[in-house]
């Protein structure tokens, strides 16, 4: 179960790891086309369309974007994109899908007409594309001849049809039609309402409502709505995290290693010579000099991503240091790992990327695994990122995939888990809806039948965003048929030099 939630792009240096943005604009032309999907399968009578393309990573998770496209006049409305998801959750995410207002698979080809067809025929009409189809449109190939070419009817009867909401966000795009196109265009508001003098120019002496049914329109939309106000309508537990004072002298037994993970020479991969000799050292003594690194990074960097003023810091010391630690598996390294995923979304973009998640949780399983108390604790202390707090729920289901004899402990941590936030989630407190809904994406995977009504519970605070692991219902039904997690290399501590390997096909060193 990958996370979900894109992060903002990083601030001031560029990072180790690609950011999502700069990945999508970078890397996502170089890897495969998988499947395209389109919903509703009736896009042509309805005039708005939902179109997702996919591409495969190394890893075998996905590169998903989203287009919310509307044929009838304004093109690409929308769009959204997620830069590495596992195939169990883009499974999910189409169940949204299907559930709603109903998913049809389509060919590369089709998808790619459709989008690119779609805003030709709404620049016809002075209108371009939302913003947000930088960087997700570069999931698509370049539009060339090198595309064969499928006609659709964009428009209706021929013409623009604009689709005015209810907030009639879409009223400013009313001009930019009468300017471009005169007359020769349509609107309608949806549900019936009716449309206040005061949304057009004092000129406009006609309202040029069509006759079309709006059932169509009005079942492609509500699939979209209820999905966004569904996700939006879960606030973010606020960060407040009180900064402690980090080191701002180094201090290692080993200063090779610091050497080494801070120079920008091996911004990219540590050499395996450099792997190899520190690996080679008593454990908790290299642990302790890498957390050392750690902690001087952090308070090195820490304020000046968060107001912007960072100045150059071209090495990729956290990153390897987290990496290394996985490896170590020392209680030594736990703390320096805490302090990390104290850090806000902000701080894990700069230093990892769109690897955090991949590399945060086998380290504090690693550092941690003997130490559940302290893993408790940070559960436990309210302020902190939801994105950064749900890898400790994933570092506790991997005790229970490498050592399931402590499965009844770790399931008694996880009901207590969920006890805590039935209390906590209407106010936010070491919680929040997104936080819930990835703890339940870990529950699914651990197939926890043992906390089926403690689920009930949280669900029925109805406080848990259902757009990560589903509903009530759909996470039961998952526990019950005992599926387990799709992708148990999740779950496992990656060979060192395998990960690396994989990994510098994605890092960019910054100029």
């Amino acid at each position: 179960m990958a996370k979900k939630k894109s992060k903002n792009k990083s601030k001031g240096q560029q990072q180790p790891a690609l950011s999502p943005y700069r990945f999508m604009r970078e890397k996502t032309r170089t890897l495969p086309i998988s499947k395209c999907y389109i919903a509703p399968p009736d896009w042509l009578e309805s005039g708005m369309a939902h179109v997702i393309v996919t591409r495969v990573r190394p890893s075998g998770n996905l590169v998903m974007a989203s287009f919310l496209v509307d044929t009838f006049c304004l093109g690409v409305k929308d769009a959204g994109y997620h830069e590495n998801m596992t195939p169990y959750d883009f499974e999910q995410y189409l169940d949204n899908y299907k559930n709603g207002m109903g998913l049809e698979e389509i060919s590369y080809n089709e998808a790619h007409n459709i989008i690119y067809g779609a805003m030709a025929f709404a620049e016809e009409g002075g209108i371009k594309p939302s913003k947000e189809f930088d960087p997700a449109g570069y999931i698509l190939e370049e539009d060339t001849d090198d595309i064969p070419l499928i006609e659709y009817d964009f428009g209706k009867n021929g013409k623009h049809f604009l689709v005015v909401n209810p907030d009639r966000k879409e009223m400013p795009y009313y001009h930019t039609l009468k300017k471009k196109l005169g007359d020769d265009f349509e609107y309608v508001m949806p549900y019936g309402e009716d449309i206040d003098n005061e949304d057009f120019e004092d000129d406009d002496e006609e309202s040029p409502f069509s006759d079309i049914t709006l059932k169509d329109v009005k079942k492609a939309l509500d699939g979209m709505l209820k999905m966004k106000e569904e996700s939006r309508r879960y606030p973010d537990e606020k960060y407040t995290y009180q900064y402690p004072d980090y080191p701002q002298t180094l201090s290692v037994k080993n200063q090779f290693i610091a050497d080494e993970l801070l120079s920008p020479d091996n911004y990219s991969c540590l050499p395996c010579e450099v792997i190899d000799r520190i690996l080679a050292l008593p454990k908790d003594e290299a642990a302790q000099d890498i957390s050392n690194v750690i902690l001087y990074s952090i308070g090195k960097t820490y304020k000046g991503i968060n107001d912007d003023t960072i100045e150059n810091w071209n090495n990729s010391a956290i990153m390897h240091s987290v990496i290394l630690l996985a490896q170590l598996q020392s209680d030594k390294g736990l703390g320096a790992v805490l302090e990390i995923m104290r850090q806000n979304g902000e701080f894990a973009d700069y230093h990892l990327g769109d690897f955090a998640p991949e590399l945060l949780h086998p380290a504090l399983y690693a550092c941690g695994k003997d130490n559940i108390p302290a893993i408790e604790a940070y559960l436990n202390q309210p302020g902190l990122d939801s994105y950064l707090r749900s890898q400790a729920p994933d570092a506790l289901a991997m005790i229970i995939f490498n050592q399931p004899e402590r499965r009844g402990e770790i399931i008694e941590l996880f009901r207590q888990l969920l006890i805590n936030m039935i209390s906590n989630l209407p106010t936010q407190k070491a919680c929040d809806g997104t936080f819930a809904g990835f703890v339940m994406s870990n529950l699914m995977d651990i197939d926890a039948k043992e906390l089926i009504p403690e689920i009930k519970a949280t669900f029925a605070t109805d406080c848990v965003n259902k757009t990560i692991a589903g509903d009530c219902k759909n996470v039961i039904k998952d526990i019950e048929l005992g599926r387990g997690a799709i992708h148990n290399d999740k779950y496992q501590i990656p060979d060192i030099y395998e990960q690396y390997e994989s990994l510098k096909k994605f890092i960019t060193k910054p100029e």
